[in-house]
């Protein structure tokens, strides 16, 4: 049995990492991780998790659900959200902190709840987004990390916290100056 265990972490080391996973990505990927594509600038939040197998089936026909679960290009997948096996999401698509996705998702969709369903548009999110003044510049060091799996450092984070501070009380001032 150890034997095969070894013969199995040469082949995964051999192999190199799957295509779809982008690393730093803080989304728990399913064991079958060749059965989930990512698109390219994927962004994922704590605790989120995409899957390509339900195994309550075994329980009723001794057999394992797999589907090949897909995710587009530039989509953001918020904190604790589900990805169920067989899904799609287009490309662009915003998928809401806790959101269980069941069904496909259209491009440049913003979706949330449970089961999720589509809430507006990335278009119209970003409009009412720039109406309440809440969208704050990131500093360059992360702009260029954003997207590309690669983690910021502990002082990169650091730095971004203090330009958001720093333009938040800014706003701040202005505000109360204007009343």
């Amino acid at each position: 049995m150890q034997f095969l265990r070894i013969l199995k972490t040469i082949y995964q080391i051999s192999k190199g990492p799957s295509r779809y996973y982008n690393k730093g990505m803080n989304s728990n990927i399913d064991g079958l991780s060749e059965l989930v594509e990512i698109g390219e600038e994927f962004i994922s939040a704590p605790g989120s998790i995409i899957l390509a197998h339900d195994a309550s089936t075994i329980l009723h026909c001794g057999k394992l659900r797999v589907e090949k679960t897909i995710i587009g290009k530039k989509v953001f997948l918020g904190a604790n959200a589900v990805i169920l096996p067989g899904v799609k999401i287009g490309d662009g698509c915003i998928i809401g902190a806790g959101a269980i996705v069941t069904k496909d998702i259209p491009p440049y969709s913003v979706v949330g709840g449970n089961p999720a369903k589509i809430i507006t548009t990335v278009e119209n999110y970003m409009k009412k987004c720039k109406e309440r003044d809440v969208l704050y510049e990131i500093t360059d060091s992360i702009s260029k990390k954003h997207g590309t799996g690669v983690k910021a450092s502990s002082e990169e984070i650091k730095q971004l916290i203090n330009s958001i501070y720093l333009q938040f009380k800014q706003r701040e001032n202005h505000r109360l100056d204007n009343e």
